[in-house]
């Protein structure tokens, strides 16, 4: 994920390869407007200074699973991240908080894509507020500026029951200075039905309380399934604040895109160790709620 180039935006049709099946459950999405009034007082509300203070969502121990050693895990590389992914900040009535998020393509141009426990709390919980995204964010310096969201989306059955296995959300971000964040950044393709063994380029932003290299994180490494619905990966140093960061397939080092195959959330809400990550795995589910996002952002 080191290599620099120009990022080609542009709206088209959502790449979706293979013919993962979808559960056979009329599953509908549970959405949130955001009023402009909140997504003004939001972008007035993350500071340089409330940023640096928030904290992961997601808190993951450093030792490795039972029975995997840290020779097996391969390493995590610090770089100066990339515009597609970036920091997401919000509150949850528990305090200011902060996950990762990617930009994914829609016809609407404003969509991100997260893990759904960094938008909603799933069963008895509700939606964050305050949600405003940093693209490459890094040490402070907010290189694309601040987006704020317009409308928070995640699977009904996710809001009702936490399902671990749907555990991913989308948000439409408001236009910054007239224009929208897939046209100012790029995007990541969408991708489904992608099965297991599939080499991921992994990126996301770890608490500096863990990691004092202080930047964001991007791993090479393989997938494997965990359960039915739900894929993993190894990688050591995927602390609290990398839940939502996107699993990307056929990573182009040159325009520093690839397609989204998964995100850090699902089983153990991501993972308890920063050593062996998971995502839902993403099928028919993922497409209908992108879909859904998708029309309610126009």
């Amino acid at each position: 994920m080191t290599s620099a180039g120009a990022v080609a935006a542009g709206a088209g049709a959502v790449w979706l390869a293979g013919d993962g099946k979808s559960r056979a459950v009329a599953g509908s999405a549970a959405s949130m407007s955001v009023s402009a009034a909140d997504s003004d007082a939001a972008a007035r509300y993350w500071t340089a200074r409330r940023m640096a203070a928030a904290t992961p969502v997601d808190q993951r121990a450093q030792a490795a699973p039972r029975g995997l050693t840290a020779q097996a895990v391969p390493p995590s590389t610090a770089f100066g991240g990339v515009p597609t992914i970036g920091a997401l900040f919000f509150s949850n009535g528990r305090g200011d908080h902060y996950c990762t998020a990617s930009v994914v393509q829609s016809a609407s141009q404003r969509l991100l894509l997260t893990a759904a426990h960094c938008i909603h709390g799933g069963k008895n919980a509700g939606y964050a507020t305050k949600v405003a995204f940093v693209p490459k964010y890094d040490r402070g310096k907010r290189p694309y500026g601040t987006w704020t969201a317009g409308l928070l989306l995640v699977d009904r059955r996710w809001a009702a029951g936490s399902d671990a296995d749907l555990d991913f959300g989308f948000i439409a971000l408001n236009p910054l200075k007239g224009r929208k964040i897939q046209s100012v950044v790029g995007y990541n393709r969408l991708a489904v039905g992608q099965g297991v063994g599939r080499t991921v380029n992994v990126s996301g932003y770890p608490k500096i309380a863990y990691d004092s290299r202080d930047h964001p994180i991007y791993c090479r490494t393989k997938t494997a399934r965990q359960s039915r619905y739900q894929i993993r990966m190894d990688c050591a140093g995927f602390y609290g604040g990398t839940s939502g960061s996107p699993w990307l397939l056929n990573y182009d080092g040159r325009t520093r895109t690839g397609s989204v195959n998964g995100v850090i959330g699902g089983y153990q809400g991501g993972g308890s160790t920063a050593s062996r990550s998971y995502s839902p795995y993403f099928d028919g589910d993922v497409t209908k709620l992108r879909a859904a996002a998708d029309d309610r952002a126009r």
